[in-house]
Order: C-alpha cells, then structure tokens, then sequence
C-alpha cells in the first residue's frame, strides 16, 4: 500500500472515531438534561383542547359521567396495583418519585399527574427521554386525563378508573 493510502484510511479512522464519540456524548447528555420541550408563542404552554389531536377534541366534547378516582396498573412490574388519585403522583424511577416504577425505558422523573382547580386530572411529560403517552399519542404538554384513558410510560401502561 502507498503512504498516501494509508493517511488516508487513518485520517478516515480517527474521522469516524471522533463522530462515536461525539454521538455518545449527545446521547449522554440528552439522557440526564432531557429534550428541550416546544412552548407555545407566548412562552407559556397551550391548553390541551387548543393543542391535541381531532380524535382528542372529539373525545372532550363527550362529556363521561364518572370522574377520575384510581390509577390501575395493567402492565409492569407492578401489575394490578390501584393507587387513588388524591394528592398528584409523581411517576419514574428515581427514589424520589411517588410511582417509582422498574422500567428501562423511563425516566427518573418521568411524568407527573396531577389536579387542576376546576378538579380536573392531567398528566404532564417531564421532559423525558422516552415520552408519555396518552391513549397512543405521545404528550409534549399538559393533557387531560378522563376516566378510561390509558397512560404509557415506557413498558408500564397505567388506566385511569372511575368512581365505583
């Protein structure tokens, strides 16, 4: 091989070196800071009827006769378990969580659910790496959370229950 040749297969190496590198710095970093989250225009996040999906919109107009009193896990390591919506729920990994949920795929302080108010429950993403999900839809803001609704933080999928 000439030495031309081979400067540059080493100059291509140390290229490709230097971009592993930097990926996993990236992802080590966006691992413990999180996503920046999108805010609205006015610097203040929309409410959730302004911001979500038609299906969503839809699903508001129906008005459901039960008010959110449970949060059931269906999957998980904690299957089965009903926690009552009293106080607001911090969920994730971490020691310091309220739910602390074993799941790879979650944050250590993955979501929050919490009363509003009016009496309202919501759930809101804290900017985890992984997303929440709500009935299938990946949440960037505060959403509302109706009797029914189906709340998925990594693997864990949690239903929120009604009054019996």
């Amino acid at each position: 091989m000439s030495e031309f040749l081979i400067g540059v297969l080493r100059i291509a190496y140390l290229a490709v070196l230097w971009a592993f590198i930097l990926l996993a710095v990236n992802v080590i970093r966006t691992d413990i800071f999180g996503h920046s989250v999108a805010r609205g225009t006015e610097g203040h996040v929309g409410t959730p009827a302004a911001t979500s999906t038609g299906r969503r919109r839809h699903r508001l107009g129906r008005r459901k006769a039960a008010q959110p009193a449970t949060l059931q896990i269906m999957s998980g390591d904690q299957a089965g378990l009903e926690i009552p919506l009293i106080d607001t729920i911090v969920i994730g990994r971490g020691g310091g969580s309220t739910l602390v949920i074993e799941d790879d795929y979650a944050s250590t302080e993955h979501a929050e659910i919490s009363q509003g108010f009016d009496g309202l429950w919501f759930v809101e993403d804290l900017t985890s790496t992984n997303g929440t999900y709500v009935n299938g839809q990946n949440i960037e803001e505060l959403t509302r959370l109706d009797v029914d609704d189906e709340v998925r933080i990594g693997r864990t999928v949690m239903v929120v229950r009604g009054q019996r």
